[in-house]
């Protein structure tokens, strides 16, 4: 996986804590220095968490992105808000990946309109976005 970097450290430090696990060798990490390392590359201030919303909101999927990559990026930043103290729900999550969709997916979201609300649940917009494409 990627080096730590000031851009990539939620997703590298799940990798590498997982990483280190899988060798053995958590246990022998020292929390103070693990705990260093969060507080060096996460902002956790007002600001960087509005501008993390903001960016959360304003995702867009890529013309040529594929559906997988799309769900997947919309989740890392979910999981990046997380690591800074904003809660995420699952109609945040639905309405990144939907609002983030093109016209050509327009017909799609009216269905999804449509669903009925104790149908409609990440999981099934996941589906659905992935059948969609």
């Amino acid at each position: 996986f990627p080096r730590l970097n000031e851009t990539n450290y939620t997703e590298w430090s799940i990798r590498m804590e997982a990483q280190l696990i899988r060798l053995g060798l958590w246990n022998q990490v020292v929390c103070d220095i693990w705990e260093a390392l969060a507080r060096l590359h996460v902002a956790r201030g007002f600001a960087t968490r509005l501008a993390l919303r903001r960016g959360f909101l304003r995702l867009v999927k890529g013309n040529d992105e594929r559906m997988a990559a799309w769900i997947g990026r919309v989740k890392a930043f979910s999981f990046r808000l997380e690591d800074v103290g904003v809660e995420v729900t699952d109609e945040d999550r639905i309405l990144a990946l939907t609002n983030g969709l093109d016209k050509t997916y327009e017909a799609f979201l009216i269905s999804l309109d449509a669903t009925p609300p104790d149908l409609l649940s990440l999981a099934h917009v996941v589906d659905r976005l992935l059948n969609e494409e």
